[in-house]
């Protein structure tokens, strides 16, 4: 009876235990080191500043159906991106340490979007996804305006450019702003120079576009 009883009683805590880890993955967790690691703060709401953690966040737990918004200012205020899965950039990037306020929002989960399958290597093609995966959009003229890529629903996480097009691609519609030419395949991660950051695009064919000054 005594080995029945404890028998109960850890099958009773690795139940306890599993249904904590459960409730802690569906959180928010941000940590002061890379990797998920060392002194982390779970956000059951949003974090307006202060607390221990002000400009040293460096990876951040994202879980499904979250949306985090990063500010560089207290109570939502500056530069802002936002991120919906985990986010661990590494060294080096742009939002390492820059954090100072969070706004936690369940996201506003979008259906993919329904396109023709593009025939790989005939269009260029945008991706809500790295390595080119997820909802895709391909295209062939120019887009003045890309407020559907503007993080509602989707981000650009990558380009896939084939041989013979060039993309120059502005941080403002309409074609203004600060410029970038690509002419081969490219992903975006939380961190590079520009991601989300593309809000018009210059599609050109056969011929290399000169770099806009």
């Amino acid at each position: 009876m005594k080995r029945l009883k404890f028998g109960l009683s850890i099958l009773f805590g690795m139940i306890v235990l599993s249904g904590s880890l459960l409730a802690q993955s569906e959180r928010v967790v941000v940590y002061n080191d890379y990797n998920f690691q060392g002194a982390n703060m779970t956000l059951t709401e949003s974090w307006e500043g202060g607390r221990g953690f002000d400009r040293i966040i460096k990876s951040i737990r994202v879980p499904a159906g979250y949306r985090v918004t990063l500010y560089t200012e207290k109570n939502y205020r500056g530069t802002e991106t936002s991120i919906t899965e985990d986010w661990n950039p590494g060294a080096g990037a742009y939002w390492i340490n820059k954090a100072r306020s969070i706004r936690v929002d369940r996201a506003q989960i979008q259906p993919p979007v329904t396109l023709p399958q593009p025939v790989l290597d005939s269009f260029p093609v945008l991706y809500a996804g790295t390595n080119f995966d997820g909802a895709a959009e391909a295209v062939e003229r120019d887009k003045a305006d890309l407020s559907d890529w503007d993080g509602s629903p989707h981000t650009i996480r990558s380009m896939r450019v084939p041989q013979g097009w060039y993309f120059v691609v502005y941080t403002k519609k309409n074609f203004r702003g600060k410029s970038y030419n690509i002419n081969s395949n490219m992903t975006f991660a939380p961190g590079d120079a520009w991601y989300n950051k593309v809000r018009s695009i210059k599609v050109y064919k056969g011929t290399p576009p000169k770099q806009p000054r």
